[in-house]
Formats: C-alpha cells, structure tokens, sequence
C-alpha cells in the first residue's frame, strides 16, 4: 500500500490548515462576516501578486475564466493581437482570441524553447497596429519560463499603445512576477496552482491602462470584470462565489507571506532544480530552453516511454504528468510547486530512481538521489 502523493503541476497538495478552512461551516455570501472574509482574502491576494492595495478580481472558476474574463475586459472584437504560442497554453490563448473575433498573429515557437523578444519586435515592426500582446509566463505543458519583463519592455518600445497580457496560471506565487514594475498590463491566474488551494478560483489584475480600454468590447455577461470590480470593492462579489475556497484561500495566502515572497520563490527555484539534477544524474535530459521552477519538464532516456514512467510513480501511488500532443511518448512532468518540502523533491528523484531500474535503465539507487541533495545543499 502507499500513500497518495500529489506531484503534478496542478492541482497539487494542498496544506492541512487550508483544507481545515475549506471544510469550516459555509458563510452566507451576503453576510458581514463574509464581507471581512473576503476583503482579507483580496488585500492578501494583491500583496503576493506584487501589485498592493490594486483589484485582483476574483472569481469562480479555472484561469482559463480568469484569462477570457481579462480578454473581454480590454480588447475590442475585431483587433489585431501576437498570440505567443510555445506550448498547449500559449496555442489556447490563440485560439480564445480567435473565437472573439480577434485577428491573431501568431508567434509560434517549438516546445521546449523561450520566446525571444526580439522576434516580438520584429512582429511588431510588421504589425503596428497591434492592439495587445499575449504570452504565458509559466508555460505548464513545456517546462518553459518566458522572458515577460524583457517581452514587455519591447512591447513598450516598439508599440507603446499595446497592452501586455500575461498567463500566470504557473507562475504566481511560484516565481518572480512584478506586473506594475515591469510594464504588464494584465496577470491571470488560478487557486490550484502555486497558491495551494483547491481548484475552482480564477483571478484577474489589469493595469489602469487596460481598465480604461472599455471601447468596441465583445458583450460579456458573467465574465464581466467591470460589474465584479464595483462588486468586490464593496466587499461583494455579481454572483454566488465559491465561498469555501475563498476561506482556503485566505489561510494559503497567509502562509505564502508569512515566508516571504523571495524566499518562496528561492525555495520553489531550490526544490525544482533538485527534482532536475536528480533526474539528470539518471539521464532524463531537461525539456526546457528557460527552466520554470513550477514544473520539472524531463525527456524520458533514449528507448525508454515517457507513459511507462508516469505509470511507474501511479503504481507507487504518485501523481505525475505526461507530456502532451506530440510531447507524449517522450516528456514526463513532475513537480514540487504546492505544499511540498525538500523532502518531497528527493521523494520524487528516488521514486524514479526506482521506476527506471524497472524499466531495465542502468541506474545505481542514490545516484538521483545524492545529486538532488548536492543541490539542496548548496
């Protein structure tokens, strides 16, 4: 028998005192006691989004609401956008912005490799009416940490009228992510990711700038940011939230500054790249050109299936990813981003250690394992 071990990219392990809080005895939505409970949970969410006392809007739903939600609020139908697609999350926010009307350029990059700004320059160059610039920061299906800060700094440069509007779904709370000083314009996320809540929240940050772009919209109803803004200044939200994951969330939060948002991320940096250095003292290469520290993005050795691999960990009763698309049969993803310690990143390398002397790979045990623990270490 194990015990079931959560090392995916999201959801991820969710810490006990939040999950304490989710079960507490369910609020009323219109009561005063959720009204203090939920302006709490906003001025929190604010500080580890790096954007104090700004609207963070919060809704029910995954990031992918929170990014369609951003998209409706400040790109006009019919506008001309670079969609920078480097993976399965960079190809949705093109395909979403095609389904509302928007003419997409499209930046597509192998996966596995960063997006150089300069190329963005150069669309620009090409297309200067270009109304908004899409890009994940954490890019979940490659392993991938984009550039955004230098991204943004070109958008600036070479079309100072177009908005930056950034996935952070794998990145807030995860790594270093500053939307006002480094010029983004909008930052979507989620609950399950490195914020350690349960699925089910989405939430969405715009820059003043792209709050003011409210000409030529598509029509919104439930996504509308503007109607939830008002709402949840007055402690108050359009519609029923998900009252529960709100009081998680609060407690996730907490812990989240209590460490220090640097020391998190130095943390969150550490464990993941002892997961890497593990795995490549047992020959599993490193899928990504930028490493993100949400996801340890790994080739499978030569003649060994990425499949086989995540179904070793499930035998073990460890969750991990696959890779996706035509990624599949050769990339695998485990990751250390939730409520996991150095002991679970060496956990994760032994675990593997274990499932490739199974699938007949010559590996001596403690060989991932001291890797890790140099890094760890250090």
């Amino acid at each position: 028998m194990f015990r079931p071990r959560l090392y995916a990219p999201g959801p991820v392990e969710v810490p006990p005192q939040v999950l304490e809080a989710t079960a507490r005895p369910v609020l009323h939505h219109r009561t005063q006691a959720f009204r203090e409970l939920f302006a709490r949970t906003r001025a929190r969410l604010a500080e580890v989004a790096c954007v104090p006392g700004d609207d963070v809007i919060i809704l029910a739903g995954s990031g992918t609401a929170g990014f369609e939600a951003g998209l409706l609020a400040c790109v006009p139908r019919g506008a001309k956008v670079v969609g920078v697609n480097a993976g399965k999350f960079g190809e949705r926010w093109v395909k979403l912005a095609r389904h509302y009307g928007c003419e997409v350029v499209e930046l597509k990059l192998p996966w596995g490799e960063a997006v150089d700004p300069e190329a963005v320059r150069a669309l620009l160059r090409e297309h200067p009416d270009v109304q908004a610039v899409m890009s994940t920061h954490s890019e979940t299906s490659t392993g991938v940490l984009h550039d955004v800060q230098a991204l943004a700094q070109v958008v600036r440069e070479t079309a100072p009228e177009a908005l930056v509007l950034i996935d952070a779904v794998t990145s807030l709370g995860v790594a270093e992510l500053r939307p006002k000083a480094w010029g983004l314009d909008g930052v979507f996320s989620g609950s399950q990711k490195g914020l350690m809540t349960p699925p089910g929240l989405a939430f969405a940050w715009l820059s003043e700038r792209a709050w003011a772009r409210s000409e030529g919209l598509n029509p919104t109803f439930y996504l509308d940011l503007r109607k939830e803004r008002a709402q949840q200044r007055a402690g108050q939200t359009a519609y029923t939230p998900a009252v529960s994951l709100v009081a998680g969330l609060e407690v996730a939060l907490g812990l989240l500054l209590d460490e220090g948002l640097e020391a998190l991320w130095r943390r969150r940096e550490r464990l993941n790249g002892a997961v890497l250095a593990g795995a490549a003292a047992l020959g599993c290469r490193p899928y990504a050109a930028r490493v993100s520290p949400a996801v340890a993005a790994l080739y499978a050795p030569e003649r060994v299936s990425a499949p086989a691999i995540v179904k070793g960990f499930a035998a073990r009763g460890m969750r991990i990813a696959g890779g996706q698309d035509d990624a599949k049969e050769h990339l695998f993803r485990p990751s250390v981003m939730g409520y996991a310690d150095r002991y679970d990143a060496l956990t994760i390398v032994a675990a593997l250690e274990e499932v490739l002397l199974e699938l007949g790979q010559p590996v001596a045990l403690g060989q991932g394992v001291s890797a890790a623990l140099r890094v760890l270490a250090g």
